[in-house]
This record gives C-alpha cells, structure tokens and sequence, in this order.
C-alpha cells in the first residue's frame, strides 16, 4: 500500500469517448512534478499509476482515465462527483522530455498520449509524434498535439466507419509506419502506451536504429 502524500477534491470530468475521461482535481499547494510525471492514485484501498496530463505551471491537476470493465479504481473514479475527495503520492517516473540535438519521436497508443500532452502544454516544441489507435476517437488531443508538433502522424489501426481526411494518416499500427518509413541515424524516441507496443518498436528500434535512445513507460 502506497502512503498517501496528497488529498484533494475533484473539479470535475469530462469524457472523450464511451470509456475514457479526463478527471480534474485541485492542486496542492507544494505539490511539484516535471511534464511527463506520474503519480499513484489511491481511492477506498485502490491504487493504479496516472499520468499527470496537465503542464507544471497548472492551477489544477487533470488525468486520463480509461475505465475498464473489471477495474475497480478505474471505475470508482468515473463514479466520482464535484467535490469528492481521493489521494495519491508524490510525482515520480522517467518519461521526461531530455534535451537533445537529435531528431525526437514521440510514439504513444491509447491514452498513453497523457505524458506527451503534458509535454506539449509545457512548451516542448520540434518533435514528430507518431499517435496510434484504432478509430479516430481514440486520437485524443489530436488538435492540441498538431499544433505544438513539427510533424503529427495518426496511424489508424481498425477498420474506418467513415472516410477521414486527415493530414499525414497511415493505415496501421506506429511500429510499421517506423519499420517502412524511417530513414537511418541515431534519434531520441520516447514510448508510452501497450506493453506490446513498447516491445516491439524497442526491438525494431535496436535492430535497425543503432545508437538510438529510448525511453518508455508501460501505459495500459
């Protein structure tokens, strides 16, 4: 069981899609974290890792959740209310941007997005982000991230339900658009996303990409 370091009161939710939801939360006031942090939540004995998906400088602390059918925190939190309390620990974890002279990618699926996000909102700016889902409702912040990113390509991995135009699309999953698109030299990738994900573009990575950094943290 994790010490709870932090109490605080929601604000308020706002769902993206069926399952998953942004949950706002007030701030403490010596509550400190770097972009790309994570905290461990804790609600009636429940604990899971969340990525703080608000930029440092924020007056409030946002997150995203993605409710999962036999997930009892997940779901207790999507049953929260303007004023309920929960708790968690202090900022940890390693996903933070390093500065760099090499060409960055940021590849996320699903709501591993949440680190890059935080990123983006705190200026960090000249990185390609490759943003994998199945259908285009899973592309969260899609609009935000274009806009603070040099280059953002969508990889659709389902069957499309309507045509999508949209710039720089690739129909299929993030580690074939790096296997059949990226040209040799050494870059700074950041993962975050399915376990299955960070494998094999790890692998793909240190196979072709020699000299390559990579930093990931599992995001299910």
């Amino acid at each position: 069981m994790v010490v709870a370091d932090y109490s605080v009161s929601v604000l308020g939710k706002k769902w993206l899609d069926a399952d998953v939801f942004e949950l706002a939360c007030t701030r403490p006031d010596n509550f400190s974290f770097i972009a790309g942090q994570h905290v461990t939540i804790n609600h009636q004995g429940d604990e899971r890792e969340y990525t703080i998906l608000s930029p440092p400088h924020a007056d409030q602390l946002l997150f995203l959740v993605k409710r999962i059918n036999q997930g009892r925190l997940s779901n207790a939190l999507a049953e929260l209310g303007i004023g309920d309390s929960l708790s968690f620990s202090k900022a940890k974890g390693y996903l933070v941007y390093r500065p760099t002279d090499r060409p960055v990618y940021l590849v996320a699926t699903g709501v591993g997005i949440a680190p890059f996000v935080a990123m983006a909102a705190s200026g960090l700016k000249n990185f390609i982000l490759l943003h994998g889902a199945r259908e285009l409702s899973g592309l969260y912040y899609r609009k935000e991230l274009m806009l603070a990113a040099s280059r953002y390509i969508p990889c659709l991995s389902g069957a499309l339900q309507s045509e999508v135009n949209l710039l720089d699309l690739y129909r299929g999953h993030v580690t074939d658009y790096i296997d059949r698109n990226l040209k040799p030299g050494a870059y700074d990738f950041y993962l975050c996303g399915s376990q299955a994900m960070i494998h094999d573009m790890t692998h793909l990575l240190d196979q072709h990409y020699p000299g390559t950094r990579i930093y990931s943290e599992v995001f299910n």
